[in-house]
């Protein structure tokens, strides 16, 4: 919304970040994927790494350390293996990142995603969707973002 608006939007990104910013900011891209996006409803990626600039400007401006966190949906309806692989590269490669934490996608009552995800169609276009409905499916995306992540060892005694 904030790049949206032409007029307001970036003065008021910059008063957020020099003065109601405090070491964090969560946005929510929730995805990278064209196809995914487009069905949540949400813009392009290269949105998200305008934003990031600008955020990222500001901050050093301000002399600030500030750093943006990113709110990710594994397993939304549209959404393939190839998918969470385009949206991994993305972290990777423009946010210079990989997220520790992914949410898996809950169909939510009265949302278009959960019509998608109980229908498996678009309801935009009457077409068919593929929606990942195994636990191993939504877990195996959700692993796309983690594969960095070595298994802990468990602090539970062995018996």
């Amino acid at each position: 919304m904030i790049l949206a608006d032409k007029q307001h939007g970036i003065p008021y990104l910059e008063q957020l970040v020099r003065h109601h910013t405090s070491g964090q900011m969560k946005i929510a891209p929730e995805h990278a994927a064209e196809n995914v996006l487009a069905l949540m409803g949400k813009p392009a990626a290269d949105d998200v790494v305008s934003f990031k600039r600008a955020f990222e400007k500001f901050t050093k401006a301000a002399h600030k350390k500030q750093f943006l966190t990113y709110y990710l949906i594994a397993a939304h309806p549209g959404c393939t293996d190839a998918n969470m692989q385009e949206l991994r590269h993305f972290c990777t490669t423009y946010l210079k990142l990989l997220p520790e934490q992914v949410q898996v996608y809950t169909p939510l009552p009265s949302t278009y995603s959960a019509l998608m995800y109980w229908t498996e169609t678009d309801p935009f276009t009457g077409k068919p969707l593929f929606v990942e409905k195994t636990v191993r499916g939504k877990e195996k995306q959700k692993a796309v973002m983690a594969a960095h992540q070595t298994k802990k060892p468990s602090l539970r005694k062995k018996r």
